[in-house]
């Protein structure tokens, strides 16, 4: 019976030195994919607010077109190029920032869809 202790203990204490091995492993092989930094909300280089523009409504660099009338389109199930094609003055570039933007700041951009919405009985 004390070979049987001493078996189970020496197992014991190999399931120990193992289960450290496992950790170590673990915290090396997720030093190695984790973020070195916390990720950035993107920059939106073609989506500005001007306060004196649609009372400071995102709107695409250079234009009067609200990141909402982009989105209105692509939420009715145009593709990018096809917006392309109904608002020819926009670059590919800008409606995809303008569909970027509005996944990072979907709130606020559905609260500009709502405020802008016109009455079914008008």
């Amino acid at each position: 019976m004390s070979e049987l202790a001493a078996d189970f203990q020496t197992v014991v204490g190999r399931l120990g030195a193992l289960e450290n091995e496992l950790n170590q492993l673990r915290n090396l092989v997720s030093s190695q994919f984790a973020p070195a930094t916390p990720l950035a909300p993107a920059d939106h280089p073609y989506i500005i607010q001007v306060e004196s523009i649609l009372s400071g409504e995102p709107i695409i660099k250079g234009t009067r077109t609200p990141v909402r009338a982009v989105v209105e389109y692509w939420k009715f199930g145009d593709t990018p190029e096809e917006i392309a094609r109904k608002l020819p003055h926009l670059r590919l570039a800008q409606i995809f920032d303008a569909l970027g933007y509005y996944d990072d700041h979907r709130a606020e951009i559905e609260r500009s869809i709502l405020l802008n919405r016109i009455p079914a009985d008008a």
